[in-house]
Parts: C-alpha cells; sequence; structure tokens
C-alpha cells in the first residue's frame, strides 16, 4: 500500500504529470481537440508550477506557521524526525547530508545548549524506499561524528512515515517519562507532524522546533530581478513539488483522521 501511495504521488508531480500528458497527447494525436487539450494542460502545468512566486508563497504558508522560540525552551528529550541523511556506502567516506540534515545538525545544536539531555532519532526506511539499514542508525553515528554522546542517543527504527513516527515514538516517552519534547523537523514538514504528534500523543507536551527553512527573509531585489522568478526552471518545479507533498499528505492525513 505504502509503495503505491508513493507511486501514486510521483505521477502528480509537475513533471511526471506533463509526461503523462504529452503521452496522452501523443496517443490521441488523431483526436485534434483532445491531443490539443493535452498539449496545452502540460503547457500551463509547466507556467504555473514553474513559477518561482507562486511556490515560495504556498512554502511560506507552511514553514512560517511555527517560527523557532526565542530562546527555544527546556525539555527533556529532542526528536528527531528522519530525512536527509544518506548512508555510509562506498565510495562515501562518512554519512552524508542534504538539505533536510539540518534536522540532525541542528538536534546536535540543541543538546549542546543544554535544552534537552537526550536525543531520540527515529525512522526507518523512508515510504518506497531502500536503505542499508534505518535511517535513524546513520543519524546516531552522525550525532556521535558531531559529539553528542552515545549514552545520550535513543534510536527507534521502525518508522516509514509521519504517522509512524508518532505511533512508534509514544511508547517510548511514555516508557522514559518524558512528557516535554523538542520536536525537530523540517520547517515545511513541521505543520503535519505538530498535528499528528499532538493527537496521536495524548498527555505530552510538543514543542515546535523548526529547521531547514526554504523562504527566509531576503534582501531586497531590483523588480526586474524578480521577474526572473516566472521563468520554469528545474529548481522551481522541484521546490513546487516538494511543496505539494506537503499539501497533499496533510490531505490525506486530515481525511484519515491522523490529524
Amino acid at each position: 500500500m505504502s509503495f503505491l501511495y508513493s507511486v501514486l504521488l510521483k505521477l502528480l508531480y509537475p513533471t511526471s504529470f506533463c509526461l503523462v500528458l504529452l503521452l496522452a497527447g501523443a496517443f490521441l494525436r488523431k483526436r485534434k481537440i483532445a491531443s490539443r487539450f493535452c498539449l496545452w494542460l502540460a503547457v500551463g502545468t509547466l507556467l504555473v508550477c514553474g513559477n518561482g512566486w507562486l511556490g515560495r508563497e504556498l512554502a511560506r504558508h507552511l514553514e512560517w506557521q511555527y517560527l523557532p522560540s526565542n530562546p527555544v525552551p527546556e525539555a527533556d528529550c529532542i526528536v528527531i524526525l528522519s530525512g536527509g541523511v544518506a548512508s555510509r556506502t562506498p565510495p562515501r567516506p562518512t554519512i552524508e547530508v542534504g538539505e533536510a540534515g539540518d534536522r540532525v545538525l541542528y538536534g546536535a545544536h540543541l543538546f549542546r545548549q543544554g535544552k534537552a539531555p537526550r536525543i531520540i532519532c527515529t525512522g526507518n526506511v523512508a515510504t518506497g524506499g531502500f536503505a542499508a539499514r534505518p535511517v535513524a542508525e546513520d543519524m546516531a553515528e552522525l550525532l556521535e561524528m558531531l559529539q553528542v554522546p552515545k549514552d545520550a542517543i535513543i534510536t527507534e527504527e521502525k518508522s516509514g512515515n509521519t504517522r509512524e513516527h508518532a505511533r512508534n515514538l509514544y511508547p517510548v516517552l511514555q516508557e522514559k517519562g518524558f512528557k516535554r519534547v523538542l520536536l525537530v523537523t523540517s520547517a515545511m514538514h513541521m505543520p503535519r507532524s505538530v498535528g499528528v504528534f499532538r493527537r496521536l500523543c495524548a498527555g505530552i507536551e510538543f514543542i515546535p522546533a523548526p529547521t531547514d527553512f526554504q523562504v527566509t527573509e531576503g534582501i531586497p531585489k531590483p523588480w526586474y530581478y524578480q521577474l526572473t522568478a516566472v521563468i520554469p526552471t528545474p529548481r522551481h518545479l522541484v521546490d513546487f513539488s516538494e511543496v505539494m507533498h506537503e499539501y497533499l499528505g496533510m490531505a490525506y492525513y486530515k481525511a484519515r483522521g491522523w490529524m
């Protein structure tokens, strides 16, 4: 089921959706009206989804719902949701990070600031993916590289999505007596995460500690420079796909009653 969900979601990404439309247009070439409709719908999809202004504002709406506390309060533990780390498989010499890897870096930063005495890394393999070992183990190894003591790290290695993170961590948090938790994940992912954890983990206070912001307070630029945002670039399409993933995920979770 999770694999099917992953495939269907990827088919809705702008580039995949446009490819489906172009193939449909080629298949319906003898029906000129239907073929042209598919062609122009593909062009319209690229223009809309590749618009940097639109993608930025949609991302801002998600990311700025939970801005970082200043100062960040102390808690019983720090929970870091999986994402953004790559296993130490040849020829990689160490664990590597992508943009979402900021989650682990920020979690280590909060720990070194004394915001909580324990860190929980949660995550198996992402939906529809494969890996040599659970992501939580890679996260724990990276934390040790960042000078976090091994005995301060707890791993949960069965969760493959946001709902499973909350469902599987609830008994762990209860067993350890953790009542106040700093929840670390990407800013764009935070609204869905907070909704799920607060719904499925009754009696525990979750304090949003977002990181990995895509939209920040930028330096003002000339008006003509802003015009380049309307050009559909690969970066704009990737950004829109990430935003769309979150909005669709939130809609699905709400429909299932998970948040």
